[in-house]
C-alpha cells in the first residue's frame, strides 16, 4: 500500500472519527443548575419565588422569548443570529485580526449558540481549545434546535447581574414585572447585561449601563426595528436603580407547593388582586386579635363552581419572633370544633331518619360520663332540626349523632373527603360531632364547597377543589355522598337568620347577600372557624394560635366569622341556590314537631320535603287525650261519664323535654290535671329532700386555707332506677341516677333548688346559706 493511500486512509480515519465526536459531543442536557421555585397565577403573573439551592434567582426555563427581548439581544449580540450555522466566520477572522494587531484576546467573536455552549460548559478557562470545543457544540446544537429554542436557551441562562440568572428573574427582579411585559427601553437594558454582568447591572455603573442602552435604542431604530417615536420615548425612561424584592402574595403556598415540585415553574389558579385583598383583610384583623395575643389565621377562597382555589392565605405576616406565622395553617389539622354538625344533619336527611323541621331534644344529657353543654349553657327542651344547626346547638348535636351511628357519620365525612379522619369511629366516640376529630382548612371547604357544587351541578357528582395541581395526593376521588335535596335543606338551615343563641351582632358582618354559613369553636378556645356558601363562591377562615395555646377571645362569631363576611363583601353578590325540586316532594306534616303528619296530628300542612324524608316515622308528638265537657280536666270512664267525654289530639313532649319546651314557648298547653279521684296512677310526691329540709339554712365551715367548703345536697326517690335532674334559680347544675347526692359550691344567699325526674315530676325546695 502507498504512502498516499495509507495517509488518504489516516485522515479519513480521523475525520470519520471526528465526525462521529462531532455527533454526539452535545450533552443532553446543557444545564443542571438548581432552578428556583416559582408560583404563577391565572394570568401568569408572578404571586412567589423560593431562591435556587446556590443561591441564585435562576427561574425555570420558559417556552418562548418576548418579541422585544429577542430584537434587543439579537442586535446588541448577534446581528447574523437567524443566518448562520452556530458561528460566524466572518466575525472569527475579524476577531482573530484585532487579536493579533493588539497582542491580546480583545475580541472572541462568539455568537449567541456559543456563548450558551461557554455558559454551559462555565468554569472553564478561555483558550482556543476551550473555543473550538465551543465551536463544534455550537455547530451540532444549530442541528438539534430551532433558533427560537437557542434563544431561548440563552434567554433563560445567561447572567444578569449579581445573583439573577435568566431574562424571566431580570425583569421581575429589575422592574418587578413579568418579561412579555418589558419597554423596549428595559428589554434594551436587559440585552446589554449578559455581555459584562459583572460590571454593569442596575445599581453599579449607572453611566455606563445607560450609554449601552441607548446605543443599542440607536441601533434598533437604525435597523428600522423601532420607530422614532418608539425611540424617543425609550430614552425618556428611568434606568433601575437597585433590584427589586420579588412579589410574596403566597409564601405559604409557595413553601408548600415546594414540597412536591421544588424547582419548578407552578401554575396556579390564584386570582393575583383577590389574593392581596384577602391577605390585607386577615392581616388588618389579626392586628386587632394581636391585642388578646391571637395571632393567627388562615383563609381560602374556592370557585363554588369549578372547584378553582381563588386565593389562598396560609397565615398572616410576621411579627415577632416564633409567632407561628411560618406554618400554612391551611395544610395544619386542627379541633374541628362544631364545625362538622351540617354535614351530620344532611347525612341524616339523605338517610331518610330526619326531616329537616323534626324537633330534637335539648335537654341535660349524659352518656358514660360525657355530658355535653350548649354555648351558653341552656336548654330549649325540644327544637327543630334546622334550628339547632342554625343555633349551633351542641346537645341535639350529639344526641342526633348517637341515633344517626357514629360509623355512619364515620364513613360519610370519609367519603366527602377529610383525608384526617382517619382513626375508628369508637376512637373519636359521640365527641366526634364537637371536635373530637381533627380537620383541615382545604378539605373542609371542600366539602362545603362541594356541598353547593351538587346543587349547582345537579344531578352530575362535583369534582374535589384544585389549586392547579393535588396539593394533597388521593389515590382515587369518592364522589360527595350527600344528595342534592339534602344539601338544599342543610344550606337553607345555615343561612337562617336567626340565631337566638348568639351573644353578638352576627348581622353587622355581612350584607343584603344569603350566605349559607356556619361557626365553630374548639374546646379550650383554640380554633375559631367559619365557612360561608354562595353559588358562586365558597370562604373558608381559620383563626387561633399556631402554637395551640387558647384565648377567651377565640371563638369562630367572633374571630373567625368577621374575616369570612368582610371577604364576602369585597366578592361580587350571587344568586342564591335554585331549589332542586326533582328532589322534593309535597308532603303532609305535623306544624308543631316537624314530622310526618299522623291521622292524630291536629295541625297539618302540607309542606315540600327531600323525597328521602318520606319514609321517616310519622309523629309520636300526638295523642288523643280524654277531657271533660269542659275541657278543664282529664277524665275516663271510670269516673266521668262516657258521653261527655271530649276526645282532643294533644301536642305531649316527654315531661323533661316539655319542662325546658314551655319556658320558651308560650303556645305549649301541659295536659290539664285528673279530675278529682280520676287519676289511677296518683300516688303523691314520689321525690323528698334529705338534708336540707324545706325552707332551712346550710351553714358552710371554711377549710383551713380560708376556702369555702362544698354543700352536700340528699335526695330520695320512690323509683330506685329513677334519673333526677337538678338546678339552682333554674340553672342546670348536675344529673343523678340511683344514689341522689349532688354537691355545690354557692356564695350565701338565698336559693331556689328544683329537681326534675325523667318523667316530669318535680320538686322543689328553698335553701338559705350561710357562713360560720
Amino acid at each position: 500500500m502507498s504512502v498516499r493511500r495509507r495517509i488518504s486512509i489516516a485522515l479519513a480515519a480521523i475525520f470519520l472519527a471526528i465526525g462521529i465526536w462531532w455527533l454526539f459531543c452535545l450533552p443532553a442536557n446543557l444545564f443542571d443548575k438548581p432552578l428556583s421555585t416559582i408560583v404563577l397565577d391565572r394570568t401568569g403573573q408572578l404571586i412567589g419565588a423560593r431562591i435556587a439551592d446556590d443561591g441564585q434567582w435562576r427561574f425555570p426555563e420558559t417556552d418562548t422569548v418576548p418579541v422585544k427581548f429577542a430584537a434587543c439581544i439579537t442586535t446588541y449580540e448577534d446581528g447574523g443570529f437567524y443566518s448562520h450555522p452556530g458561528i460566524s466566520p466572518g466575525a472569527m477572522l475579524r476577531a482573530a485580526w484585532q487579536n493579533v494587531n493588539r497582542g491580546g484576546v480583545v475580541s472572541g467573536a462568539s455568537t449567541i449558540t456559543m456563548q450558551i455552549m461557554r455558559m454551559s460548559r462555565s468554569p472553564k478557562p478561555r483558550s482556543i481549545w476551550q473555543k473550538l470545543i465551543e465551536i463544534s457544540w455550537a455547530t451540532r446544537a444549530e442541528w438539534r434546535y430551532s433558533k427560537d429554542e437557542i434563544l431561548n436557551l440563552y434567554a433563560s441562562n445567561a447572567p444578569f447581574g449579581g445573583n439573577v440568572v435568566g431574562l424571566d428573574a431580570a425583569a421581575w427582579r429589575y422592574f418587578n414585572k413579568p418579561a412579555y411585559a418589558l419597554s423596549w427601553s428595559e428589554s434594551a437594558v436587559l440585552a446589554v447585561l449578559p455581555n459584562a454582568p459583572g460590571m454593569i447591572y442596575p445599581g453599579r455603573n449607572p453611566a455606563e449601563l445607560l450609554r449601552k442602552r441607548n446605543g443599542l435604542l440607536k441601533d434598533l431604530r437604525e435597523n428600522e426595528i423601532i420607530s422614532d417615536e418608539d425611540y424617543s420615548l425609550a430614552l425618556l425612561e428611568d434606568l433601575p436603580s437597585t433590584p427589586l424584592p420579588l412579589p410574596e402574595n403566597a409564601r405559604h403556598l409557595l413553601a408548600t407547593a415546594a414540597k412536591t415540585k421544588d424547582g419548578q415553574r407552578i401554575e396556579l389558579t390564584i386570582k393575583s388582586r383577590l389574593q392581596n385583598d384577602a391577605t390585607d383583610i386577615l392581616n388588618r384583623r389579626l392586628d386587632d386579635l394581636r391585642r388578646n395575643h391571637i395571632n393567627n389565621g388562615a383563609l381560602l377562597i374556592s370557585d363554588t363552581e369549578t372547584g378553582e382555589i381563588l386565593a389562598y392565605v396560609g397565615n398572616g405576616k410576621p411579627f415577632e419572633d416564633n409567632d407561628g406565622t411560618a406554618n400554612d395553617m391551611i395544610m395544619t389539622p386542627r379541633s374541628s370544633g362544631s364545625i362538622l354538625k351540617p354535614f351530620l344533619f344532611g347525612a341524616m336527611i339523605e338517610s331518610g331518619v330526619l326531616t329537616p323541621r323534626q324537633l330534637v331534644p335539648d335537654i341535660p344529657t349524659q352518656y358514660s360520663g360525657f355530658s355535653p353543654k350548649n354555648y351558653d349553657e341552656s336548654y330549649s327542651g325540644a327544637v327543630p332540626a334546622e334550628e339547632a344547626l342554625a343555633r349551633s346547638l351542641n346537645i341535639p348535636a350529639v344526641r342526633m349523632l348517637r341515633d344517626y351511628g357514629i360509623p355512619n357519620f364515620h364513613k360519610t365525612l370519609n367519603e366527602i373527603g377529610f383525608t384526617t379522619i382517619t382513626k375508628s369511629p369508637g376512637h373519636y366516640g359521640l365527641s366526634l360531632i364537637l371536635g373530637g376529630a381533627e380537620v383541615t382548612l382545604w378539605d373542609l371547604v371542600n366539602a362545603y364547597r362541594m356541598m353547593g357544587n351538587t346543587l349547582n351541578r345537579y344531578p352530575s357528582h362535583p369534582p374535589f377543589i384544585s389549586i392547579g395541581y393535588s396539593l394533597n395526593q388521593r389515590d382515587t376521588l369518592p364522589k360527595y355522598s350527600i344528595d342534592a335535596g339534602a344539601c338544599y335543606s342543610t344550606a337553607d338551615a345555615m343561612a337562617m337568620v336567626t340565631r337566638p343563641d348568639e351573644r353578638a351582632s352576627w348581622e353587622v358582618f355581612g350584607g343584603s347577600e344569603k350566605i349559607a354559613w356556619k361557626t365553630g369553636t374548639s374546646y379550650g378556645f383554640r380554633d375559631a372557624w367559619a365557612v360561608g356558601i354562595t353559588a358562586k363562591y365558597t370562604v373558608g377562615v381559620w383563626v387561633g394560635n399556631a402554637s395551640g395555646e387558647g384565648r377567651p377571645g377565640i371563638t369562630g362569631l367572633n374571630a373567625a366569622a368577621p374575616v369570612m363576611f368582610d371577604i364576602f363583601n369585597i366578592l361580587p353578590d350571587t344568586r342564591w341556590f335554585m331549589q332542586p325540586t326533582a328532589e322534593f316532594a309535597l308532603a303532609n306534616m305535623c306544624a308543631r314537631s316537624g314530622m310526618r303528619a299522623s291521622n292524630i296530628c291536629a295541625d297539618i300542612r302540607s309542606e315540600q320535603i327531600p323525597k328521602t324524608c318520606l319514609e321517616t316515622p310519622a309523629c309520636n308528638y300526638c295523642e288523643w287525650v280524654h277531657v271533660d265537657e269542659n275541657e278543664e280536666y282529664r277524665v275516663n270512664t271510670d269516673c266521668y261519664p262516657q258521653s261527655k267525654i271530649h276526645t282532643k289530639s294533644w301536642f305531649l313532649l316527654p315531661p323533661l323535654e316539655a319542662w325546658y319546651y314551655q319556658r320558651y314557648n308560650a303556645d305549649y298547653t301541659r295536659l290539664p290535671d285528673w279530675k278529682a279521684d280520676c287519676n289511677p296512677q296518683k300516688s303523691g310526691n314520689v321525690m323528698r329532700m334529705i338534708y336540707p329540709r324545706e325552707e332551712s339554712s346550710v351553714f358552710i365551715p371554711r377549710e383551713l386555707g380560708g376556702e369555702k367548703e362544698k354543700i352536700v345536697l340528699k335526695a330520695a326517690h320512690t323509683r330506685p332506677n329513677a334519673v333526677i335532674y337538678w338546678h339552682i334559680n333554674d340553672e342546670y347544675i348536675g344529673v343523678t341516677s340511683g344514689f341522689h347526692q349532688m354537691e355545690i359550691q354557692v356564695p350565701t344567699g338565698s336559693y331556689r333548688l328544683l329537681m326534675v325526674d325523667n318523667t316530669g315530676e318535680t320538686l322543689i325546695t328553698n335553701i338559705k346559706v350561710e357562713t360560720k
